[in-house]
């Protein structure tokens, strides 16, 4: 039985308990992973950074249930992928599941889930989760192939996942400009940028740096730990998967900087 790794936007709410109540009917003793139901709700390109940084640990050979479907019962495709490593994963054709599939090895074969033998009798329009893609993500787990869940889907066709790429600007004062994807529960501001980005603006551990967003600006320390401040002091430094995160010491970046999900900030040097 493979184990299946589930991800949504369900939150708090009775949605995920349901899907996993449809799967354990489908394929009882399969194990199941929450990755997270925090994904911020209809956020495509933060959902698809989740399965990215999860992809690097799960189990080969896994299950993926991905569902973040802003465009549920609007006539985008249901898919089931394989993975060049040999994953299956299933959810709506928004770019949910493609940065994670390149991560493993690229898309080796897409399917639409189209075989009525493999879903639930009744499908709502509002909550494919359910009825489409939790009964998929089951049979798969207890070894049907992703074929037969429907036609074959042209690799080149897939819709690609919105996320924004950072800009590096050259020049006698160059900056490095980069998007808030997402906010860790400590209010932290995860930039869609690697942090080796820093090393081009000169920009090391102990090295001072300037933050501009929303028409405010910040001088704040590259750090390597939160404790390389004081308390309540901002700092930039490399966060658990490798990219620039926007923190303070035991604070909020979100509340006391004033940070959105979504807002481009600019990063530059912050002098001598």
């Amino acid at each position: 039985m493979r184990p299946i790794l589930f991800l949504s936007d369900f939150g708090d709410s009775e949605y995920a308990g349901i899907c996993r109540a449809v799967i354990a009917g489908i394929a009882p003793g399969a194990p199941l992973i929450d990755l997270s139901h925090h994904v911020p709700p209809f956020d495509v390109a933060a959902g698809a950074l989740v399965a990215l940084d999860a992809a690097r640990y799960a189990p080969p050979g896994s299950v993926w249930l991905a569902v973040v479907d802003p465009g549920v019962g609007a006539g985008r495709r249901a898919l089931a992928l394989r993975t060049g490593r040999g994953d299956l994963m299933v959810g709506p054709d928004n770019g949910l599941l493609l940065p994670a599939a390149a991560a493993l090895g690229g898309v080796a074969g897409a399917w639409s889930l189209e075989n009525p033998a493999y879903r639930l009798p009744q499908i709502s329009a509002t909550f494919h989760g359910r009825d489409l893609f939790a009964p998929a993500a089951a049979h798969l787990a207890r070894g049907v192939e992703p074929q037969e869940l429907g036609p074959p889907v042209e690799a080149g066709s897939l819709v690609r996942a919105p996320l924004p790429e950072p800009r590096l600007e050259e020049g006698p004062e160059p900056r490095l400009r980069a998007t808030v994807v997402l906010f860790d529960p400590f209010g932290s501001a995860r930039l869609r940028a690697p942090a080796a980005l820093l090393a081009a603006l000169a920009l090391e551990p102990g090295r001072p740096a300037l933050l501009r967003a929303g028409g405010r600006s910040w001088r704040l320390v590259v750090g390597r730990t939160f404790a390389d401040v004081p308390e309540g002091a901002p700092l930039l430094l490399e966060d658990s998967s490798g990219d620039i995160l926007v923190a303070v010491h035991r604070g909020s970046a979100r509340e006391q900087l004033g940070l959105e999900r979504g807002q481009e900030v600019e990063i530059g040097r912050g002098g001598v």
